[in-house]
């Protein structure tokens, strides 16, 4: 009779949720080519902030949660915000921690007059102590009309900074 050893494996797979306030389809353009940079690390889940319960979320345990939100007559989308402070509650409900949080805006005005926006939607993703850090720049999705398209540039920036995100995370 042989003795065998059955060794369990353990194979940890790292998600990211992505979250988007889009109306006119720009905001889920934008949470698309993210996902297409991060899907070839990990488990990918893309939805609408109207439609995807942060309690969902924290559920899923993803490592990385980025959250999208519109300017439309110079307001940050109030649904977005709202998702934000949500999805802390729910974190703390459940004690359990996002390692890295980020933040996109889709936009039709110019970087002057949109960077507070982002910032302040920055800071409030880093309000939250299971949020354990917040990647320093919001994305910026501007579009050349409301319903797009994008400036030619964005969607290749949004790439970098999407590698930037995940080597963040492998260091953590």
């Amino acid at each position: 009779m042989f003795d065998v050893l059955l060794v369990n494996f353990w194979v940890y797979i790292m998600k990211v949720w992505i979250v988007h306030d889009s109306n006119l389809g720009n905001g889920e353009i934008l949470a698309k080519t993210l996902g297409k940079t991060f899907e070839k690390d990990m488990e990918v889940n893309i939805g609408h902030v109207k439609k995807i319960d942060p309690a969902k979320v924290v559920a899923d345990s993803p490592d990385i949660v980025v959250v999208g939100a519109a300017v439309r007559a110079f307001m940050t989308s109030f649904t977005s915000k709202k998702w934000i402070r949500r999805l802390h509650k729910e974190l703390k409900k459940a004690n359990k921690t996002v390692k890295i949080g980020a933040t996109f805006l889709t936009h039709i005005m110019p970087e002057k007059m949109v960077a507070g926006r982002g910032n302040r939607l920055n800071n409030l993703l880093a309000k939250s102590p299971n949020v354990t850090s917040v990647y320093s720049e919001y994305l910026d999705g501007r579009v050349v009309a409301a319903e797009g398209p994008f400036e030619d540039y964005v969607l290749g920036e949004v790439e970098k900074h999407a590698v930037e995100i995940l080597k963040l995370l492998k260091k953590k």
